[in-house]
């Protein structure tokens, strides 16, 4: 009865916490409102005055049922609209806020057009870590990156010149960006204002599991050959999953473990595994006789990691490695390829079914799942690094048909910027 008890208490303290916050957060927003006022003249001014309200509308809706979850303060829209507004104030001869422009037929926003239409300025408020995240393809399936936004205002601003001229484009991070992905965005021509954050760049593809680094540390037997599905030999046929391609092209694996000893703790840990157990030669071994297939959304996800974070050693590597790989549609299955079945006793019945399916939550990322049931149903070994998927889907009754290797993460550009020095 105690513990009840306790559990109450708590759950009403948490519940006049989140109160709390709601309440902080709508008395912002007014305030917000107010602060706007002077730039009524301004262009798209009343439609982020309406944008604000509706958001508030929902705040004081919430509040007055007590329905309230910590994500709808978290996914507050009212702090990017805030640093909309204080960005305004900052940039001279502001012609218009919130406006929108097409791009073949979809609709663009511009935040801000300032310097009498010179200049077409993004402000993005999210937290760095989550935009090096999604631009890995860490998101719930459409969720465009800050990447994608790039290519778009780019592309956008040369079919929208002004007084002769192609805009500039300025991108504004109030709370900062990765190394990387600033570079990134600068290679599109676009100018990058805000911190540039080195503790928050993404090395490789974040749904490999890379939680349990501390727990190898202690234990000399890493090695995932558990988890792969026995008897597979007679299989021909090899699914990709984004984290074996990164391995595969990867310079860890392609010469520079014996070069450099790594400074950040994650690499030179993949590093000292890589001199013990090289994994390209496993890859090798294990690809011999087979034929190679991947989806279009791990395709996309591994040229978009690469393009992101890869050397240019890595890059080339990466254009070859996919010369060799058969990419399908996700919705793939095996009678869309042309070969022998007849031996794949395993692939009588796809693990998948209407009435056995994997919940997303935790390790089961979504686009994990998109690659894992593309292997599935083309009857292919998925390969993989993301020990955490395999194991979370066999808590769920799944045994996905896998070989698992150790993950490996692009190294190249670390060569330089973060390597302490030749090994040897």
């Amino acid at each position: 009865m105690k513990n009840c008890n306790m559990g109450t208490v708590n759950h009403a303290e948490e519940t006049l916490k989140l109160r709390e916050l709601v309440v902080e957060k709508i008395a912002f927003g007014e305030k917000l409102i107010n602060s706007i006022e002077k730039y009524k003249s301004l262009e798209g001014i009343q439609k982020l005055q309406r944008k604000i309200s509706q958001e508030l509308n929902f705040l004081k809706q919430i509040d007055k049922t007590g329905k309230i979850k910590k994500e709808h303060i978290q996914c507050s829209n009212l702090t990017h609209f805030s640093a909309v507004v204080k960005t305004i104030s900052s940039v001279s001869k502001c012609i218009s806020v919130n406006k929108v422009m097409m791009l073949d037929d979809r609709k663009i926003t511009i935040d801000i057009i300032c310097d009498d239409g010179l200049t077409w300025m993004k402000v993005i408020a999210r937290n760095p870590k989550s935009l090096s995240q999604i631009c890995m393809g860490d998101a719930s399936y459409g969720v465009r990156s800050v990447v994608d936004h790039a290519e778009d205002y780019v592309e956008c601003a040369k079919l929208n010149p002004c007084l002769f001229q192609i805009p500039k484009v300025v991108f504004v991070f109030v709370n900062g960006l990765g190394n990387n992905l600033a570079t990134k965005i600068e290679s599109f021509g676009i100018r990058v204002e805000g911190a540039r954050l080195r503790d928050v760049d993404i090395d490789e593809d974040d749904d490999v599991d890379t939680t349990s680094f501390v727990q190898r540390e202690k234990s000399d037997d890493i090695n995932n050959s558990n988890l792969s599905t026995p008897d597979i030999s007679h299989i021909t046929k090899i699914n990709l999953d984004v984290s074996a391609m990164l391995a595969y092209v990867s310079s860890v694996c392609n010469g520079s473990a014996s070069l450099y000893e790594f400074s950040v703790r994650v690499l030179a840990q993949q590093a000292e595994w890589e001199r013990l157990r090289p994994q390209k030669p496993i890859l090798d071994e294990f690809f011999k006789g087979k034929k190679m297939y991947c989806c279009q959304t791990a395709k996309d996800s591994f040229i978009s990691i690469v393009n992101t974070v890869g050397g240019t050693n890595e890059k080339i590597r990466a254009e070859e490695f996919l010369q060799r790989i058969t990419v399908l549609p996700d919705d793939a299955t095996a009678e869309d390829i042309v070969e022998d079945n007849s031996k794949n006793d395993l692939f009588r019945h796809v693990q998948l079914t209407p009435d056995k399916t994997l919940l997303v939550g935790g390790k089961i990322k979504e686009r994990s799942l998109v690659i894992f049931t593309f292997g599935d149903r083309i009857g292919a070994v998925t390969v993989t690094s993301n020990d955490g998927f395999v194991r979370a889907a066999r808590q769920q009754g799944i045994d996905f048909v896998v070989f698992v290797h150790e993950s490996r993460a692009l190294t190249e550009q670390k060569e330089q910027a973060r390597a302490v020095g030749p090994r040897f």
